[in-house]
């Protein structure tokens, strides 16, 4: 298994070219970034790639919604140049809470729009061409850039099991994201199954595990905590976790945040629970059984996403990067 790291992208970008000199020194396979409303992930991966000399370099999730299949082509095209084939693309289609009122765009069909721009990527970097009339997304293009690159590995974001399925059938790999072992074992299978019963090679299996790292172990409790509850105030995001079985968890937040806020959440869930979710500790403790849990469940590339414990984003970092070393 594969270990990499997930930082935000709302960082000086000469600290978080410093974060990724240190995250390629001490091994690590990948640094991943997502896009919310921050620095533009792709410009950083770039910045990440000028910075180091093997490490990938990857973003999850570009949402689906936010360039159309030309300009991410293009973007990809110099990303790739860039770092020399080193970036990995994470493609999603995010939440219509985010997407309309951030961006003015309609989340629609979304399983045809992510299977319709997955197709004008692949004859894009194949082809250099793409003539394509889709019910979502349409494009009649040239991507000239000569030399051409080869097309990034691709990587589909997926919870439900007819994306996790066009993971199988159309892109490199799947990106899941909250997962507890269980689950990463069953989506695995899916994708594996849909994969192998389309006559393409098995994708890789990647997955954002939540980890916390701070001298104080209460304080990375805390903010892993926090986190479990700003997801599971998200309605796709409470469906997953009622399907792997922490429904009762997701009723206990609300009904914590309801009674004290914010900080009555980490007391609402407990530790075998949060145990499954993510991992916390201090520099100094060690996430091997924690981690291995994925391993096992076969796990391909695992990107420890670490959750900022206080106000120094960089340091928590650090703390995880000294406590993950591979």
């Amino acid at each position: 298994m594969r270990v990499g790291i997930g930082v935000s992208e709302d960082l000086p970008i000469a600290t978080q070219q410093a974060l990724a000199r240190e995250v390629e020194a001490a091994r690590f396979a990948s640094l991943w970034t997502n896009e919310a409303a921050g620095r533009d992930a792709l410009q950083l991966c770039q910045a990440w790639a000028l910075a180091t000399s093997t490490l990938q370099v990857g973003v999850g999730i570009v949402p689906i919604w936010t360039r159309t299949p030309a300009q991410l082509a293009m973007a990809c095209a110099a990303l790739q140049e860039a770092s020399a084939n080193r970036f990995l693309l994470g493609l999603g289609v995010s939440h219509p809470g985010t997407m309309g009122p951030w961006h003015d765009v309609q989340v629609r069909r979304p399983l045809t729009a992510a299977r319709e721009l997955l197709e004008i990527q692949r004859r894009l970097f194949a082809d250099g061409m793409a003539d394509v009339h889709g019910e979502v997304f349409s494009a009649r293009f040239h991507l000239n850039v000569s030399p051409r690159p080869s097309q990034p590995t691709t990587y589909l974001a997926a919870m439900g099991p007819r994306m996790l399925a066009l993971a199988g059938t159309a892109a490199d790999g799947v990106l899941l994201n909250w997962s507890c072992p269980d689950e990463v074992a069953r989506a695995g299978e899916r994708v594996r199954e849909t994969a192998a019963d389309a006559g393409r090679d098995a994708p890789s299996v990647a997955t954002y595990v939540r980890v916390a790292v701070s001298s104080s172990g209460d304080a990375a409790r805390a903010a892993l905590a926090q986190q479990v509850g700003q997801y599971a105030a998200l309605p796709a995001y409470a469906s997953h976790f009622d399907r792997q079985g922490f429904g009762d968890t997701v009723q206990a937040i609300r009904a914590a945040y309801k009674a004290g806020g914010r900080d009555a959440i980490p007391d609402a869930i407990d530790d075998d629970v949060l145990g499954q979710l993510g991992w916390w500790g201090t520099p100094d403790d060690d996430p091997a059984v924690a981690l291995g849990a994925y391993e096992r469940a076969g796990l391909d590339h695992l990107v420890a996403r670490v959750v900022v414990v206080g106000d120094d984003a960089a340091a928590s970092v650090r703390d995880a990067v000294t406590a993950l070393h591979p």
